[in-house]
Order: structure tokens, then sequence, then C-alpha cells
């Protein structure tokens, strides 16, 4: 009896508790919270809201010294080329047997493995290499630089071959010897290295391995073979030291659109007015959208599906402010480069004065890609960059 009563009373205990978690909640216990001190979640959309933005496109000075790719060819109003600067290590005994005309350059090519491209890879690709014939160097080295650079006209390459997997060209012995020389003879012309530059004719853009100080390079590589009579044959494959490359262009112009770039290289500046926000509001999240014009763009292989956000200190100089060593990343969908640039609205939120954000493909120094975007002037709201924010408040 007492076990068959305490079976009963379990199970009244355990119906009751099940009852009692089902009922819906009352309003006793948020009438005991103040209302100064509840807290509301609301959302702040620039398609929505009748808010100024801003969105323009500026040239960046990039110095390709560091980059560990270099690009050659023209595709549309971009043109690249490519320094190298290279240096033998040779046994004097050897180098004497030039004073004697005794040492004999019978070959000297280079071969280089495509890492990138541009353009339909069956347009016509070529290109000439020139010697270099004034001082250059990596650093501060631009597109303005190669203007004031001095090298012979005549093309010093033959029987360049050029297949999806090796570009491959001939060089006049002629040049190694008379580099070999300037090691001899202070007098000499210099070895200041070669110039190659794409035809008129080109209509596509490859993409090789810079030289890698950390490791031998062997995709790209200088081959010089020596001898000399009667036993000494020998033969040299060689990196650059030094070397870079160069894209010019011109500025796209567009009312309705704003370009990133690589190479060139074309950045952008977004601004959106953030005034009607609400003082006093903890920013929970924000995210920003851009929508790509493909009739503007082109890209290359690897894809160029990266962009970088940073937040500016100054809207005309476009300084940086001291934190943007931290960078936001969109991604691409489809057409759509969205992502999280919660940090920099809080920032403006919190004190920083907004001055726009400043945006950049993060494969800038490798590419040359070119991604346009529905600008703020862009007719159809829909397609313009679009800011969005949710935010919490006190009631």
């Amino acid at each position: 009896m007492i076990r068959h009563m305490r079976i009963f009373i379990l199970l009244a205990f355990l119906i009751i508790s099940f009852v009692a978690c089902n009922q819906e909640p009352t309003s006793i216990g948020s009438e005991l919270i103040p209302n100064e001190d509840k807290i509301t979640f609301k959302e702040f959309d620039s398609y929505k809201e009748n808010i100024f933005q801003s969105s323009s496109a500026f040239e960046h000075k990039l110095k390709l010294g560091t980059s560990s790719k270099l690009l050659l060819g023209k595709f549309n109003n971009s043109e690249s080329s490519i320094l190298f600067r290279f240096s033998f290590s040779i046994p004097d005994s050897i180098l004497n047997y030039l004073k004697t005309n005794q040492l004999i350059v019978k070959s000297a090519s280079m071969q280089m493995i495509p890492k990138y491209t541009l353009g339909d890879k069956n347009a016509l690709f070529d290109f000439r290499v020139h010697q270099i014939r004034s001082e250059w160097s990596l650093t501060g080295f631009d597109k303005d630089s190669i203007a004031q650079l001095k090298y012979d006209v005549n093309d010093v390459a033959s029987s360049i071959s050029v297949v999806d997997t090796l570009v491959k060209f001939d060089i006049k012995p002629e040049v190694v010897i008379e580099w070999l020389k300037a090691k001899l003879d202070a007098s000499a012309p210099k070895n200041y290295g070669i110039l190659l530059k794409p035809k008129p004719s080109t209509q596509r853009i490859i993409g090789f391995d810079a030289v890698n100080p950390e490791k031998a390079n062997l995709n790209t590589v200088f081959i010089v073979a020596l001898e000399k009579a009667p036993n000494y044959k020998d033969t040299l494959k060689i990196n650059a030291y030094m070397d870079t490359h160069v894209l010019t262009g011109t500025i796209p112009t567009s009312q309705n659109n704003f370009f990133v770039e690589g190479s060139f290289a074309l950045r952008s500046f977004l601004f959106f007015d953030l005034k009607s926000l609400p003082k006093n509001i903890i920013i929970n999240k924000a995210t920003l959208e851009l929508n790509v014009d493909p009739s503007k763009s082109y890209d290359g292989l690897p894809k160029s599906d990266t962009i970088n956000v940073q937040i500016l200190a100054d809207s005309t100089t476009k300084k940086l402010t001291a934190d943007s060593t931290y960078r936001t990343i969109l991604g691409r969908k489809e057409d759509i480069f969205t992502g999280d640039v919660t940090w920099i609205v809080q920032n403006w939120q919190h004190g920083t004065a907004n001055y726009g954000m400043l945006l950049f493909l993060d494969d800038e120094e490798i590419s040359a890609a070119r991604i346009a975007f529905y600008g703020s002037k862009e007719q159809n709201k829909a397609l313009r960059p679009r800011l969005k924010i949710i935010y919490s408040q006190k009631k």
C-alpha cells in the first residue's frame, strides 16, 4: 500500500511539473523591468533609408618589386612589361679566356612557366626583349619609372615558343658575352638586365613566378651554355636576383561605376552618411554588399574573388587610420561581393570620424583583373552599394 502511494505521489509531481513548464509566460516579469532599461533591435538599411552615399575609383601607384608574380602582355587598354637582372658566378680562370676570345657562349635561353592568365588562351601573345641601358632598382620602381628607363630598340630574342605550360625564347649570345666582359672591364657596358615588352598585336596577359630569395626558383630560369676548346663545357642555370613587372593603362570613366584593378592599380573610395543613425546605440552587425557590373569587368585565372576593406582617416589623401592594418574581407558569390564590416561601423559610432572606406583587390600585386561595381549614382537603387546595420538601443 505504501509502495503504491509513493508511485502515485511521484506521478502527480511529474504531471504538475510538466503542466507548469508548458504554461504561457506571463507579463509579470517584464513589468518589473523599467521601460528605460528595455532593449530593442532594429535594422538600418541604406537601400531603404534616404541617406547620401558616394563611390569613386582612383589610381594607386603600386611598387611591384615585392610581388610574387610577374605579368607580361596586353589586354584591353592595359600593358604589362617585365624587368630582369642577372648575376653570373664564374671562376676568374674561365672569365680570363674572354680576353683571348676563347670562351664561347653556345646558347642562351629563358624558360618561364605560366602561373596566371588573363584573356583568351588562344589569343595572340608576342613580345620583344631589349637590353636595359640605365640603372634601376626595386625601391620605388613604378609606371613612372619605366617611362624614364633607357633600353636598346633592338630585339635580342628569337625562337619564341608559347604553350600552356611553358614560354621559352632564345637570347643572342652576344648579350651574355657583353655581360661577362663587364665583370672584367669596368669601362665596358654595364649589365642592367633585360626588358620584356609586349608587341602591339598581343591580346592577352600571362603571369610567371617572380624570384624567391628564400629558395631556388626553377620556374623562371636563364640557361647559358659555355664552351672553351678543347674540353671545357658548362651549362649555367641562373635565377634573376632582381625582377619586377609594371602595368600601364588608362583609368576607366563611368558615372555609374567604380572599379578595383590589379597591378595598375585601381582602388576605390566608398562613403555612407550615417548621421541619421540614432545616438547611444550598440552596433551588433554591419554588412557591406557590392554588385558587380559584368559588362565592364574582366578576370583572370586564378580569379580575383576577394576584396580588402580598410577605414580611412582622410577621404582626399586616402590616408588610413592607425588601426587600418586590420582589414575586412569581402568574398564573391556569383556577381555579389559581401562581407562583415561591423568593426568599421563600430569605430565610427565610438568617435572615429567617418571619412569612408578604401577598397582594393586582395591579390592586386599579382593580377591584372578589373572588377567594376555599380556605383552610388546608379539609377537602379537596388544595384547600388548597400550597407545593412543591425543595432540595439534602449526603448
